[in-house]
C-alpha cells in the first residue's frame, strides 16, 4: 500500500478513516499500514484528539430574543436611505478601496505632475520612474493582504450577529 500521507491520490483515505466513514476492508488494510508508518499514526492520533474536542464542544445556545432583534436590525437597515447605508457601511467594507483609491491617486499625481506646465526659472519636476510606482502598488496591496488577515482573525460580537 502507497502512504496516504505521501500520495494525493490515497490522502482522503486517512480523512474517510478518522471520520469513520471508510468501509471495513479498507479499514484493517489502513490499520495494518498505521502499524508500520509513525506518520501515518501519529496523524491518526491527531485527527482522534481533533474529533474527541468536536464531540466534547457544545454550541452556546441562542437568546430566546435573537430573532426578534435579528429581524429587527435587517428591517431597520432595509428601511435606511442608500446614502445613509454608503457612509455607515462597516469599515471592512471600505479597506479593499482605499488601496485602490491610492493607486488611483498615483496614476493622476504623476500624469499631472508629468504634464504640468513649468516656466524656465522654475526647478525642474520631480519624475516617478514605473519602477517605483510599481514598488508602491506591490506595498499597497501587500498592506491590503496584512489587513484582510488581520480582520478575518479578528472577528467582534457585532459581527456575528
Amino acid at each position: 500500500m502507497n502512504c496516504p500521507i505521501r500520495t494525493e491520490e490515497t490522502a482522503e483515505l486517512l480523512l474517510a478513516y478518522t471520520a469513520r466513514r471508510l468501509d471495513p476492508s479498507k479499514t484493517a488494510i489502513l490499520e495494518s499500514h498505521m502499524d508500520v508508518c509513525p506518520e501515518c499514526a501519529e496523524f491518526r492520533v491527531k485527527q482522534e484528539l481533533v474529533w474527541q474536542a468536536l464531540d466534547a464542544w457544545e454550541a452556546p445556545s441562542v437568546t430566546s430574543d435573537f430573532n426578534r432583534r435579528l429581524y429587527q436590525r435587517i428591517e431597520s437597515e432595509a428601511a435606511a436611505p442608500w446614502y445613509v447605508r454608503l457612509f455607515t457601511t462597516p469599515w471592512v467594507v471600505w479597506k479593499p478601496a482605499i488601496p485602490l483609491a491610492c493607486a488611483g491617486l498615483l496614476v493622476v499625481a504623476g500624469f499631472v505632475f508629468d504634464h504640468s506646465v513649468t516656466s524656465p526659472a522654475s526647478p525642474p519636476a520631480i519624475r516617478v520612474s514605473v519602477m517605483e510606482a510599481e514598488q508602491v502598488e506591490n506595498a499597497l496591496d501587500d498592506l491590503q493582504l496584512l489587513r484582510q488577515l488581520d480582520s478575518s482573525t479578528v472577528s467582534s460580537p457585532s459581527e456575528t450577529m
